[in-house]
């Protein structure tokens, strides 16, 4: 926090724009001192854009929810008193911030409802789909699920369906491509002996994490991705990669995927009890699949780079003018 603020003093930007997102840089820790980190922004007379990139109705806040994002709770932790973190952390986001951007509609109704931002502040801009380069029609019979290996997936769930699926497509492989989150190893750990329990070792595969040029591949020759998730805190990184390489996508039929994808148009939203029947309806049937990888195209074009980047001009100017 100091070098961000010395580096500010240095160069006396008329705006600088921070991005927060829970549960991925940094601990508990990190989350009490950024709404400080805005506050001595603003002590610097310069104007703050803060995009928040995830967040949950308090009414989803409960013993559960803890239990899928911590591996072993402290004794203290309670839904209450994580309300209450949030509410103060969003509150004291919103009061210091001259703008804050949310990615979905969804997201910014959590935040002005439930945790006091005002309404007035927030934009609405979707992250930037790029048009991959140079892909490929060939698919190989795998689906790829990209990202961290963590509860919040379901993804124990996703293995029984996909072991259902296995036994009349057994030329399929399930690929989970990403590793763990520092503090929940656990959760890697859990979903790889549960992997072995269902003697499926051979037929879904971990990479752990990989570089640009493997995941390239894997997006470029899947025959479909896959996003499972529990519970939706924003929208999907994967969904956005996805949609980069135009490929046929499931998702759960949950939270910020039912504002991102139309189903049966640019994707399919799958329930829990669906994944065997929704990857077989792909599988034998090629002329869904390339339907629905042409609604992909066709909606990464609405956010394409200059498209989406127009939009952050027009928030800039109308804050800097």
């Amino acid at each position: 926090m100091i070098d961000i603020l010395k580096e500010l003093r240095k160069d006396k930007p008329d705006a600088v724009h921070i991005q927060q997102e829970l549960n991925m840089y940094g601990g508990g820790i990190t989350v009490l001192l950024f709404p400080l980190l805005l506050f001595c922004i603003k002590l610097l007379h310069i104007r703050v854009i803060t995009t928040i990139h995830a967040a949950v109705y308090k009414k989803e806040i409960d013993k559960r929810f803890i239990s899928l994002f911590l591996m072993k709770p402290p004794w203290f932790m309670r839904p209450f008193m994580l309300t209450f973190v949030f509410n103060c952390l969003f509150l004291l986001i919103s009061w210091f911030s001259d703008s804050v951007v949310c990615h979905s509609y969804m997201l910014q109704d959590i935040l002005t409802k439930d945790y006091g931002v005002q309404k007035y502040k927030s934009w609405v801009i979707r992250t930037i789909i790029p048009k991959v380069k140079g892909l490929t029609h060939s698919k190989d019979a795998y689906f790829l699920v990209f990202g961290y290996i963590v509860r919040r997936k379901g993804l124990k769930n996703l293995i029984d369906e996909f072991s259902t699926f296995h036994r009349n497509h057994s030329n399929f492989k399930l690929i989970l491509a990403g590793g763990s989150i520092p503090g929940q190893e656990q959760a890697r750990d859990e979903v790889v002996e549960y992997v072995r329990r269902k003697k499926m070792n051979d037929y879904i595969i971990f990479t752990g994490f990989v570089n640009k040029k493997r995941i390239d591949t894997l997006y470029k020759h899947a025959y479909a991705v896959v996003i499972p998730a529990y519970i939706s805190m924003g929208s999907s990184g994967p969904l956005y990669h996805a949609q980069s390489y135009g490929k046929c996508i499931l998702a759960s039929n949950i939270g910020h995927f039912k504002e991102d994808v139309k189903n049966n148009i640019n994707g399919i939203l799958v329930d829990h009890t669906q994944w065997s029947e929704k990857l077989s309806l792909v599988v034998d049937n090629q002329e869904v699949t390339s339907r629905l990888e042409q609604g992909v195209r066709n909606e990464a074009k609405k956010k394409s780079p200059r498209i989406i980047a127009t939009k952050y001009r027009d928030m800039y100017h109308s804050l800097l003018k």
